[in-house]
């Protein structure tokens, strides 16, 4: 394990935007209902039951989007640390991966009663593939450090 060392600016700005995207889920979610309910019943004809779907699945993936970040704050620590390329570097990019598609998924379902929430789906699966591919990438690098390590 190496030791800490002092972190990038480009490291505390993405912590920051985390952190405060973080903070901001909760608030996003009080006002989320009347505004979701407000721009729906006047733009889109759509069901009051199918709002009522519409900002459950918006909560869910709400939620979902908290954990990513959760996931991203442990994964700046790591990378603070100076030990990046580890297997739990990797767990925790596919743990995001997985989480990132997940939100696919309930876009998927979104879009049953809202197409346009489709377009989402697209942009997160393939996303979370993306990071899916990253995290088998640190997992390589990973075991190329290990075996570099107990080189002599």
């Amino acid at each position: 394990m190496t030791k800490s060392r002092k972190p990038r600016l480009s490291m505390l700005l993405s912590f920051a935007a985390c952190v405060l995207c973080l903070v901001a889920i909760p608030v996003v979610m009080l006002r989320l209902p009347s505004t979701a309910t407000k721009y729906l019943s006047e733009h889109e004809p759509i069901l009051m039951e199918d709002i009522t779907f519409i900002i459950a699945m918006l909560y869910i993936g709400m939620a979902i989007a908290a954990a990513v970040l959760v996931l991203l704050i442990l994964l700046l620590r790591v990378a603070h640390k100076g030990s990046i390329f580890t297997p739990v570097s990797g767990r925790l990019v596919l743990a995001i991966a997985l989480l990132v598609i997940a939100e696919g998924g309930v876009f998927a379902l979104l879009g049953l009663v809202y197409r346009p929430a489709l377009a989402i789906t697209v942009v997160a699966v393939t996303m979370g593939l993306c990071f899916t591919v990253v995290s088998q990438v640190l997992r390589e690098a990973a075991a190329l450090k290990e075996e570099n390590d107990g080189t002599i």
